[in-house]
């Protein structure tokens, strides 16, 4: 798997949310402005009531020397009452490497799989209580880091963030910047804006809505723009 230039984290909350039975929704990416690709999500309930959360992504990514098209896709699976993620995995479909990784969460680690061109390694880390997962170019799971805001605290919070390739932590903040009214076919939208610190690495700005639903992502050092097609058409 090639180191992508177009590096952009997405959250995977491990510690509590609140989430509708069935969900779906679809997201345009843009890149310098022009549309790069694309997001479609679906949530359901699974068997013994867990939650079932999957993407499919397709997305031009440069590699140094090219641009290509790629396309892959994740699911998550919650635990009954859609707060604690038991599974996540992501597997590529674009190529013939058959590329994936897979992240297990028990009691007390993080155990990650991951396979390039055949090979594969594992690896774990303690889990956290403020642990979230990391993925690249997984822009929903926004939702999910959303929710772990504490209102109440406010301010500037901190989390552990696993990113799956490396299999490591990195230090994430998330601060609330206020609330946004939008305007859009006759409806107004509440929504909730958020700044996204990936510390040593980049920041951004996004959106939610009431149900704490990715509306809108900026990262600025990326030239890319995330925005749900409903505004974007």
């Amino acid at each position: 798997m090639k180191t992508l230039l177009l590096l952009a984290f997405s959250i995977l909350s491990i510690w509590g949310s609140v989430y509708a039975e069935e969900y779906s929704q679809s997201y345009v990416i843009l890149i310098k402005g022009q549309v790069a690709g694309s997001e479609e999500v679906e949530e359901r309930t699974g068997a013994g009531n867990t939650l079932i959360s999957s993407s499919d992504h397709d997305i031009l990514v440069a590699d140094g020397l090219e641009t290509k098209r790629m396309t892959f896709s994740t699911k998550m699976v919650l635990a009954e009452g859609g707060k604690t993620p038991v599974s996540y995995s992501c597997r590529y479909t674009s190529g013939n490497t058959g590329d994936f990784y897979e992240v297990v969460v028990d009691d007390d680690e993080i155990r990650r799989t991951l396979s390039r061109g055949g090979n594969s390694t594992e690896t774990s880390i303690p889990l956290e209580k403020n642990s979230v997962i990391v993925d690249i170019n997984v822009y929903h799971l926004y939702d999910h880091l959303a929710r772990q805001y504490d209102f109440r605290k406010r301010g500037r919070q901190m989390f552990a963030g696993f990113i799956p390739i490396v299999g490591n932590d990195i230090p994430v903040a998330l601060t609330h910047l206020g609330d946004e009214k939008l305007e859009l076919r006759g409806e107004t939208l509440e929504l909730k804006n958020f700044r996204i610190e990936f510390i040593g690495i980049g920041n951004g700005t996004f959106w939610v809505d009431g149900d704490n639903r990715l509306v809108r992502l900026l990262l600025p050092t990326q030239d890319l723009e995330v925005l749900r097609k409903d505004l974007a058409n």
